[in-house]
């Protein structure tokens, strides 16, 4: 839970638009916000264009606002600059569990974007973080699914485990490793075509891509999700046309 102190200067942030201010890094330590978190994959040096055309790949936890503010007193943004999404520093694991997920985080030393490395607006070295204690909606499922086959298109199997069952991410199919082995290492990544559901817990996932030994699986399967710790998660799949 955040400090009631940082929660507070967070929430009058937030007010100060209405009354033509804006939160002055240059005075502000730690700050609290909430909004999704999300994690793509950003092309890194030495072009910072392509990583398909050999720029190191810089994966990076952005949390997309759920209210915009602005702020004043850093050299690198316009005074009265909006910011609507935040790049969160972790380099204790904090946030590795909460992506896809809506949630409160409360940062320290917030500083304007100025290098390539920099993906967001605004940067800030993580403190703590939570999910935002909202029940997740069982007939909501699908996204969880869509965002597991997404991050096996990129090859991110660790990503991709985080929303699996705890029980069955640790190890075996379901585990980052194995996920990351096999479609990271595809000569055609995964293309998700796209996820049907045929009942509350249950969807049809189709996709297409080619191992390295050129076969080629135009495929689908049953993908079954259940309710764990508040979070819609991948409990089992049922490959269908062998692949």
């Amino acid at each position: 839970m955040m400090k009631t102190t940082l929660a507070f200067v967070f929430v009058t942030a937030l007010s100060w638009p209405a009354a033509a201010a804006c939160l002055d890094l240059s005075k502000q330590p730690a700050i609290s916000a909430s909004g999704e978190l999300i994690r793509p994959m950003f092309a890194g040096p030495p072009n910072f264009e392509d990583v398909r055309k050999g720029d190191a790949p810089e994966p990076s936890y952005i949390l997309a606002l759920d209210s915009p503010f602005c702020v004043t007193g850093d050299d690198f943004l316009e005074d009265g600059q909006t910011i609507d999404r935040i790049q969160l520093l972790d380099d204790k694991g904090i946030l590795l569990k909460l992506v896809g997920h809506p949630i409160e985080v409360t940062g320290n030393d917030p500083f304007g974007a100025h290098t390539g490395h920099h993906h967001a607006p605004l940067l800030m070295d993580v403190v703590s973080a939570s999910l935002n204690e909202v029940p997740a909606d069982a007939s909501l499922a699908q996204t969880t699914v869509e965002a597991f086959y997404l991050y096996l298109e990129t090859g991110d199997g660790a990503s991709a485990a985080m929303n699996v069952v705890p029980e069955k991410r640790g190890k075996g199919p379901f585990s980052a490793a194995a996920l990351t082995k096999f479609y990271g290492n595809l000569k055609r990544p995964l293309k998700l075509l796209g996820v049907t559901q045929s009942s509350e817990n249950r969807f049809r996932a189709k996709y297409t891509f080619e191992t390295q030994d050129g076969k080629v699986c135009n495929g689908s399967s049953i993908v079954t999700t259940k309710q764990a710790s508040g979070m819609n998660l991948v409990a089992s799949i049922k490959v269908e046309n062998g692949c």
